[in-house]
Formats: C-alpha cells, structure tokens, sequence
C-alpha cells in the first residue's frame, strides 16, 4: 500500500469519493505518540509537548492512489484518563500501539492494549499496528528486537 500525506485544517470535511479512515493513537505515557504523530502530520519534531488528554488531526493522504483522509485521534497514555479509552476503541477503523524502545513496561502495557481493542471491539479483523519509538536512544533500549516478533 502506497501512503503519502499532505496536511489539512481538522474543520474540513472529505469531499465527495474520498474515503476517510479513522486511526487511533494509543500507547503508556510519554512513549511519544504525539510526536510521532505531529512528526507524520507536519514533517516535524516538536521541541516541547505537554501531555497529552486528547488531540485530534485530519490529513490527507493518498492510499494505493486514492485520495482519501486519515482522521487520527492521539489519546492520553496517562492511567487517570483510562475511561475514555473503551470509547476510542469502539470508534477507531485502524489503530498504532507505541511503545518505546528505552521502556520494557510500555512494551508490555502494548500488549494489553492489543488484548483490550479485541475485547471491545469483539473481534480480531482489525488492523493493528506496533511500533518501536524512540530508537534513536538504542543505548538506553530495555526491549530486545527478538521480543518484537
């Protein structure tokens, strides 16, 4: 599948034949979800960022030479804001699990996430994808690439 993105403002609404995907951002706190996802969104890495609650993006992108939009929610990783995850799951068409490559607990905490979206969703024919962030810091790296399989 072919992907390549341009940014648009989160008030625009697809237009006619444009299919929009909904994905959803989920991982533990400060494994850098949001800046992966500003990093896709805008082509750039934010110096600084608060944590996060809720952030919503809308880009389009091309899909197997398509237009189409991704609609991508950045959820919180913090525990207090558990209560509003049951309600990303059921919404979300597709979704990208974070952890960091420096955190072996936001690995494992991954894999809950995995087991809490076929929970909700009542169904394993959902796309899923794990990612290793931080791999810039593989010094510091706590999960071994043989674990990733």
């Amino acid at each position: 599948m072919e992907l390549e993105n341009a940014v648009i403002s989160s008030t625009s609404s697809s237009s006619a034949g444009s299919r929009e995907y909904k994905v959803v951002m989920l991982g533990a706190g400060g494994v850098g979800k949001s800046a992966m996802t500003m990093q896709f969104i805008s082509h750039r890495f934010p110096d600084y960022h608060d944590p996060t609650i809720e952030d919503a993006y809308k880009t389009q992108v091309r899909i197997d030479d398509e237009p189409a939009y991704l609609d991508i929610l950045d959820t919180a990783g913090q525990a207090e804001f558990t209560a509003m995850r049951d309600q990303y799951m059921r919404g979300g068409e597709g979704f990208i699990i974070c952890y960091s490559i420096t955190d072996r607990q936001s690995f494992q905490e991954a894999a809950e996430f995995k087991e809490l979206i076929y929970r909700v969703r009542h169904t394993y024919d959902i796309p899923v994808v794990l990612v290793g962030n931080k791999i810039d810091l593989e010094e510091f790296r706590q999960v071994s690439q043989l674990k990733k399989e």
